[in-house]
């Protein structure tokens, strides 16, 4: 649990701050530890909502940002560490840097500190430290390494943003339709009393109407089981890489993920050689990042041709993997000796081109949920109209 105190440092100045521990002795003893005198302390409330109990990608990208600032300043190692103990942020978050100070104490280099079960980095991040460790440039690789977190970050954030408006537009429609079958068709149910001879649509439009009225309670679990199945389901990592897979052959939707998925590869790929990693290492580590399985196959084929010996540029080429103009930028980079510059300038070539795209889908696919409501609802409206004038001629 986390406890609250209040204490004096070595100059007699009152500090506040927050600590992890199992119960308040140990508060105490660590609090001590770090040569403050304890003034008062408390165990902080839980949090009923429920709402920080599960870390998010946001939270850590910004937590490893604060890091790499304070490290950019001069701070050392041990001291960024022991300031994010102190802060007010997640729970894991706490834990996650005390067991990196302790490691770092022990002797274990800052890579293999930051290497956690509960808090997980992307393994191009830890081989970025490992490499601004071994170059004496820890701060600029680690904030290449946050900066493609940040990015990563942002893509899955357009791809939320963008299903957000039609993901509400069509729920608004479905419960419209209901509406209409629930509390506006049954107001017919006498014209199917057998003596009147209703169109194919009238019939359809009003049958299915009493059935959803007299199975109203069954057809609301029946929707919540779906949604509850869809729920697990996508909570496995096989299920959504299936569907990112089949997604992948839309025409529209797509080419944005396609495009997304190779920039954030070249980006990672640009971070890692500038960092001074090693080309067939940046290659494997680099291609976790890529999310299309297919793409990630031929990136290890690519990877295969450039351990026999091959250049980078012929292997993404022969599998396929970027466009004409990618290839001729890797292919100066390799001649220059500037092959990370090239892989940003590819990275920020495709980034341009998928939020383009990400527009043009947005622009698609509002007025179709729009068009697809209009016909539901025009369709139902149909059948009603058809019931009505066909009961008015049979009568005149």
């Amino acid at each position: 649990m986390q406890f609250s105190y209040k204490a004096l440092d070595a100059n007699q100045a009152l500090i506040a701050g927050n600590i992890d521990a199992g119960d308040e002795r140990e508060a105490l003893r660590l609090i001590r530890e770090k040569n403050l005198q304890v003034v008062e302390i408390a165990p902080q409330l839980e949090d009923k909502s429920g709402l920080r109990k599960k870390l998010s990608q946001a939270e850590i990208t910004v937590s490893l940002f604060e890091m790499t600032t304070m490290l950019d300043s001069g701070v050392a190692i041990a001291d960024a560490l022991q300031s994010l103990q102190d802060s007010d942020a997640h729970p894991k978050l706490l834990r996650f840097y005390r067991t990196a100070s302790e490691r770092l104490q022990q002797g274990a280099n800052l890579g293999s500190a930051l290497t956690s079960n509960e808090v997980k980095l992307p393994p191009y991040f830890i081989q970025l430290i490992a490499a601004g460790e071994a170059s004496g440039q820890l701060a600029n690789a680690m904030r290449r390494g946050v900066e493609q977190m940040e990015y990563d970050l942002s893509v899955a954030n357009d791809l939320r943003n963008a299903l957000i408006y039609p993901s509400v537009l069509v729920l608004t429609g479905i419960a419209a339709v209901g509406l209409i079958f629930v509390f506006v068709v049954p107001k017919f149910a006498n014209l199917l009393d057998g003596k009147n001879e209703l169109p194919l649509l009238a019939h359809a439009v009003l049958s299915t109407g009493m059935w959803l009225n007299q199975y109203f309670l069954f057809v609301l679990v029946l929707l919540a089981g779906l949604v509850t199945f869809a729920g697990v389901q996508l909570s496995k990592p096989e299920v959504r890489q299936a569907l990112l897979d089949k997604a992948a052959g839309f025409p529209i939707f797509g080419r944005w993920l396609g495009e997304s998925d190779i920039a954030r590869w070249s980006s990672v790929m640009g971070a890692m050689l500038a960092s001074r990693v090693e080309l067939v290492k940046a290659m494997d580590l680099a291609r976790a990042s890529v999310k299309n399985s297919r793409r990630s196959k031929a990136l290890n084929a690519a990877l295969s041709a450039v351990q026999a010996g091959g250049h980078l540029s012929k292997a993404l080429q022969d599998n396929q993997i970027l466009n004409a103009t990618a290839y001729n930028l890797v292919r100066a980079g390799e001649k220059t000796g500037r092959l990370s510059e090239m892989l940003f300038a590819v990275a920020k070539i495709y980034e341009n081109s998928s939020k383009n795209r990400m527009k043009r889908f947005l622009l698609l696919i509002e007025p179709l949920a729009i068009v697809l409501i209009g016909v539901a609802v025009g369709v139902i409206m149909m059948g009603l109209i058809q019931a009505i004038t066909s009961v008015n001629d049979i009568a005149i």
